[in-house]
């Protein structure tokens, strides 16, 4: 029996899920999210398996920052997209997740933010060899060093349109929506 690749998604991806839905992503991003895109289906079709953090679900909240008022049909993008169990799986905090993330620090010398340690724990502990996010801080040199230790322990960080595990079918783009170019 074939095992499908385990990718995380990182609260970022998601969000610019729904910016493009709304008609607010930047146009740097639209490949990244054709991509996304293309691999909800493959996880729909269970080709691949997609996870996020149950933390996500408190990230994923606005899509600017800062913003208070959220219409509604942007609440409802966030919970169809994220609590529906079609598109993903939410990874439940755990124990195992925090020896992980001080490990990350104290063994590895990976430093990052709370959230964002959070984050790779549970990519970590769920076993996925992608992480995919467009967090332009994680391209910091101090991040960036984290990224290269990541990917030494298995755990790669990259933006959604560098995933190696989307299968062919999905590669190709359609009449109708095609593929960006970029």
């Amino acid at each position: 029996m074939k095992t499908s690749p385990r990718i995380y998604l990182d609260s970022c991806v998601l969000i610019d899920i729904v910016k493009e839905k709304v008609g607010s992503l930047p146009t740097d991003r639209n490949l990244d999210v054709w991509y996304l895109k293309q691999l909800l289906q493959a996880h729909r079709a269970r080709e691949v398996v997609l996870l996020t953090s149950f933390l996500s679900t408190a990230e994923c909240v606005a899509i600017e920052a800062g913003q208070t008022l959220v219409s509604p049909v942007v609440q409802e993008h966030f919970r169809s997209l994220i609590t529906s169990g079609q598109y993903l799986s939410l990874v439940a905090n755990s124990p195992s997740m925090g020896a992980i993330a001080q490990d990350l620090r104290w063994k590895h010398s990976v430093v990052l933010g709370g959230p964002g340690v959070l984050h790779v724990a549970s990519a970590m502990d769920a076993k996925c060899v992608e992480f995919l996010t467009t967090d332009d801080r994680l391209q910091k040199p101090k991040v960036a060093n984290a990224a290269q230790a990541l990917g030494a322990l298995g755990l790669k960080m990259i933006r959604a349109r560098d995933t190696k595990h989307l299968p062919d079918a999905y590669r190709q783009g359609d009449l109708e929506n095609g593929r960006p170019e970029n």
